[in-house]
């Protein structure tokens, strides 16, 4: 468990122990932040007939029955909703409602968890509102997204929301026994810390950006290769633009041959790019692509 956790740890276990725990929880956080390990803990504790307390830390006891058919997978009163890639549907959610509407089997209360909470159809979120504004007594549902600005309001109203929130930095590194200079360096970044094959592609992609934010029209359908063929490198487009923002601060070494309102026009359109691609699931990806890149040669070239 890392250790930045802990604090959501403590937090969730003084309302265990109260009898205040919220009957709704949204953990939302980068991918790698930790929310399938926050998760699975709490739920276990859920669970167990007879959970330690470790500094005021709830672990659970790994012995009981309900423990064993958890780490088994065969736990009755749990439900898993996970989308495999895909969205998920009214049908699934209404599982869980329906689930909910039986008592415990054997454990004194039954979860839900329900992975990328996000990528819910609108049909699902608005069944889900119906559950989450009748709870029942000790019944939980857990949510994890890594896209919270894309659930309905009414949805994050209704929740406890946990962000997690990984340290920066020389901190994080430390933390992930790797090693860096760059002082904003986040666990968005992850993939380029743990694979040296995405680092290598990252800094491909980012030369190719570069030299097409520069002029070189060539590097066009280059970059638009890449952008239609990894899915990181959308991700990417915002990493290389908050870059060239801090080495026009002089945060970052290095000196960008664009002033700050080119920068900041172009991460503008780029996030609006995102957002579309991440909540429209028809989107047509490569014409997005096609008419993003042309949006950033429109706003050089008017400048």
């Amino acid at each position: 468990m890392h250790t930045w956790l802990n604090q959501h740890q403590l937090l969730l276990s003084q309302q265990i122990l109260k009898v205040k725990l919220p009957h709704a929880i949204l953990i939302n956080g980068v991918s790698g932040a930790g929310k399938s390990e926050l998760s699975n803990w709490l739920i276990k504790v859920l669970s167990c007939n007879s959970p330690a307390n470790n500094q005021s830390i709830l672990t659970p006891c790994m012995s009981c029955k309900p423990c064993l058919l958890q780490q088994s997978r065969t736990y009755p009163d749990h439900l898993l909703i996970d989308n495999d890639g895909k969205s998920i549907g009214v049908d699934q959610v209404r599982q869980a409602s329906r689930f909910f509407e039986k008592t415990a089997q054997l454990g004194h209360c039954k979860t839900t968890l329900i992975n990328a909470a996000h990528t819910m159809t609108v049909s699902a979120a608005n069944a889900l509102l119906k559950t989450l504004e009748e709870p029942n007594d000790n019944n939980f549902i857990v949510l994890q997204t890594s896209e919270i600005d894309t659930l309905l309001p009414t949805i994050i109203s209704r929740c406890f929301v946990i962000d997690i929130r990984p340290p920066v930095g020389d901190a994080l590194l430390a933390e992930l026994q790797q090693s860096g200079q760059d002082p904003f360096v986040n666990l968005s970044q992850l993939s380029e810390l743990s694979n040296a094959e995405t680092n290598e592609n990252y800094q491909t992609f980012s030369k190719s950006f570069i030299a097409f934010l520069q002029g070189n029209s060539a590097k066009h359908s280059e970059v638009l290769h890449q952008l239609n063929d990894n899915t990181e490198c959308l991700r990417w487009l915002e990493k290389v633009m908050v870059a060239l923002m801090r080495q026009q601060y002089k945060w970052l070494p290095g000196e960008s041959q664009l002033n700050e309102e080119v920068i900041w026009s172009i991460y503008q359109v780029i996030t609006s790019a995102t957002k579309q691609l991440k909540t429209l699931t028809q989107v047509n990806k490569q014409f997005a692509f096609e008419k993003l890149l042309v949006d950033i040669i429109d706003i050089i070239q008017g400048n």
